[in-house]
């Protein structure tokens, strides 16, 4: 399963702004499908002559002007049907507050945490022979490399990371330019981080698509129900004892609580997208 995942952020001045992390979830064997479609459509709407001729971007497609458009709006409810039709599965998890970045330890932000949970319920429920692999949108060298030591720390040297056996412990990085798959996760982010932030109108109908193809993980025995796009708190706690397979799980102390998140001492953050 290729897992791509983006970001989207209010400015730190903000006081109502939100940080939202995002993945869209294509099977391999689902992936060139999608993305021939995908160019097809690009060519049908805006009349490109190259996959990389316009790269999707929520805050261009999906701003309040840009949905007055009866076009946007048709294209952008297509991108999405296409995402049904290849099986593709959505999950974004919301904070309040300005995004902060995983940094070189095994202390990864609560957001990317949230995220990996989501995905690898869903694998372990609908797909439990094969991994999950991630992709991120790639920066520069040094950031790329931050994450991925990050995400690598948490996935060996953290008990919950560990308990992921349906994620491949190391991320990848691509160009979103020409990965149609980051694309979708930035229009999916900014999309939900917007409607959380408060917008309606148009956005909405378009929220509720993508909300369509989530995956909810649901224990009626718990009484619990883990939502495939879904605002958490700071730190998003396991209200069971029990993992989805019914195996026994530790519950952390406030200690490991703590060191999740890193401390008192969060990471930077970066810049405003």
């Amino acid at each position: 399963m290729l897992v791509f995942v983006d970001e989207s952020y209010h400015e730190e001045k903000n006081p109502e702004a939100k940080s939202t992390f995002a993945a869209v979830l294509v099977r391999e064997s689902k992936y060139r499908d999608f993305d021939t479609r995908l160019f097809d459509l690009k060519k049908h709407f805006w009349k490109v002559a190259n996959p990389y001729d316009l790269e999707l971007k929520g805050r261009k497609l999906m701003n309040e002007r840009a949905l007055i458009m009866p076009k946007t709006r048709d294209f952008i409810s297509q991108i999405i049907w296409l995402c049904k039709e290849v099986e593709a599965v959505v999950f974004a998890v919301v904070q309040d507050g300005s995004f902060t970045l995983a940094s070189e330890s095994d202390h990864l932000p609560s957001l990317y945490r949230a995220l990996m949970r989501r995905v690898n319920t869903f694998m372990e429920v609908k797909f439990p022979e094969e991994q999950a692999t991630f992709f991120f949108d790639g920066i520069d060298h040094e950031t790329n490399r931050t994450v991925a030591i990050s995400f690598n720390n948490f996935m060996f040297r953290h008990w919950w990371g560990r308990s992921y056996k349906n994620i491949i412990p190391t991320s990848f990085f691509c160009d979103s330019l020409v990965s149609p798959g980051i694309q979708m996760a930035d229009v999916l982010a900014y999309c939900v981080n917007q409607r959380y932030g408060g917008r309606r109108g148009h956005l909405e109908d378009l929220f509720q698509q993508f909300r369509a193809i989530t995956y909810n993980h649901e224990l009626p025995d718990e009484g619990f129900t883990l939502w495939g796009v879904q605002r958490i708190p700071a730190e998003e706690k396991i209200p069971f004892s029990v993992d989805v397979l019914g195996t026994e799980q530790r519950v952390p102390s406030s200690d490991e609580s703590e060191e999740e998140t890193g401390g008192p001492k969060g990471p930077a953050t970066p810049q405003v997208k």
